[in-house]
């Protein structure tokens, strides 16, 4: 790109040229987050001409931000201008979304352990993120009790807040009622109750194995510990190869089908759309 400059540029003069459709919630964090600290990163458009409805800009990233700001009521956006071609621009776009693309739940538990490294009252710390108290009470108690798993669970949705703390704080009894509980009310269910399930029980197998009576063990044992683990490993890993070996080949078939198209061709030729990474052309070949 030759070059860029950041502007005040109103919101009406910027068209989205591909909408994506954005999670409430996602969205919910950074309209409060926008509208607490204010916006931290411009959004990049590429100037064009005037068209018959007022535009004069695309938007090339910021989908998110621009649409913030428009819920908080303003009507300027500062904005990168950039003059990069528009293959250039598409690439900026699809690096940004894949940059973006982490588990929304990691995005939140982040959010709420920056906050509270900062000083914030958990009080401040529901107010900024748009949530309950009593949820970020919950969720911190269990930090503070180590049970980073159960948290991760909990922030994504799978085990209610309640149970995790139950599983968290009492004896199997308790924790037994609470998800009889949890399940008349329909809380949990299907694949959760499966999930809440199997991490009982891998609890109880850890808790078992750290009361166990320590035996001092044979060195030519540990090794022979040793290996089975690190071979267990390599068959992991090979099963990972295989599953990314299958979904380059579902690639690669689908490309290869696409690029049958005459017209595809084409347009993509006309767009300055069709070049290859050499890896991918050579499979395709």
């Amino acid at each position: 790109m030759n070059g860029q400059r950041i502007e005040s540029i109103p919101i009406s003069e910027i068209r989205v040229v591909n909408p994506r459709a954005r999670n409430r919630y996602t969205f919910s964090l950074i309209v409060t987050n926008i509208s607490t600290v204010g916006l931290k990163k411009p959004i990049t458009v590429g100037r064009r001409t005037l068209e018959a409805d007022g535009t004069r800009y695309d938007l090339v990233c910021g989908q998110g931000r621009l649409e913030a700001i428009t819920a908080l009521g303003g009507t300027h956006i500062p904005a990168i201008v950039t003059d990069a071609s528009l293959k250039q621009r598409y690439l900026m776009s699809l690096v940004e979304n894949i940059a973006r693309k982490r588990p929304p739940h990691s995005a939140l538990l982040r959010e709420v352990l920056r906050l509270r490294d900062q000083g914030c009252k958990h009080a401040e710390i529901a107010a900024k993120l748009g949530l309950g108290k009593t949820y970020i009470d919950g969720i911190l108690r269990l930090l503070r009790a180590g049970e980073d798993r159960l948290v991760t669970q909990v922030v994504a949705g799978t085990v209610p807040l309640n149970v995790a703390i139950t599983i968290a704080t009492a004896d199997t009894p308790e924790v037994q009622r609470a998800l009889n509980d949890a399940y008349e009310k329909g809380d949990l269910r299907g694949k959760k109750l499966i999930a809440v399930q199997r991490m009982i029980a891998r609890r109880s197998a850890r808790e078992q194995s750290l009361t166990a009576v320590s035996i001092p063990t044979d060195p030519q044992v540990d090794l022979v510990k040793e290996y089975e683990t690190q071979t267990r490993k390599q068959r992991s890993l090979l099963k990972r190869a295989a599953l990314v070996e299958e979904r380059l080949a579902l690639v690669t078939t689908a490309l290869r089908s696409l690029l049958a198209d005459d017209r595809l061709r084409r347009l993509l030729r006309t767009e300055q759309l069709d070049s290859i990474p050499e890896q991918l052309a050579s499979r395709l070949a």
